[in-house]
């Protein structure tokens, strides 16, 4: 329940953000939500995926200040539903700029 809950409020937060950034700098929705949906799926595979750097550098502080080892998560345990949100939203765009600018693309 947590990640279905997770997951529509990421969808929701990203939507309002295109939203506000659309009418504040007086462009189209379709235009600004693809750029917006990859710069936050980057950003959430940057601070919750399990290669990240962020992740890595608390493990080793961890380590250098008590001397013990992090176990090492699965990278598919440490992804997160913000993430999966953030691909979900980009993937609306996507097709919702297909369908927007379907007469450009069919010729």
């Amino acid at each position: 329940m947590k990640q279905a809950i997770i997951f529509t409020l990421t969808f929701q937060v990203l939507g309002i953000l295109n939203l506000l950034i659309s009418i504040l700098f007086d462009l189209n929705f379709a235009d600004v939500s693809i750029p917006l949906g990859v710069v936050c799926v980057g950003f959430a595979h940057s601070f919750t995926g399990g290669t990240s750097p962020y992740m890595r550098q608390s493990d080793m502080e961890t380590r250098g200040e008590t001397g013990i080892r992090m176990p090492f998560m699965n990278k598919a345990a440490r992804t997160s539903f913000i993430f999966f949100g953030s691909l979900a939203y980009f993937l609306f765009a996507l097709i919702l700029t297909l369908f927007f600018y379907r007469e450009y693309f069919i010729g």
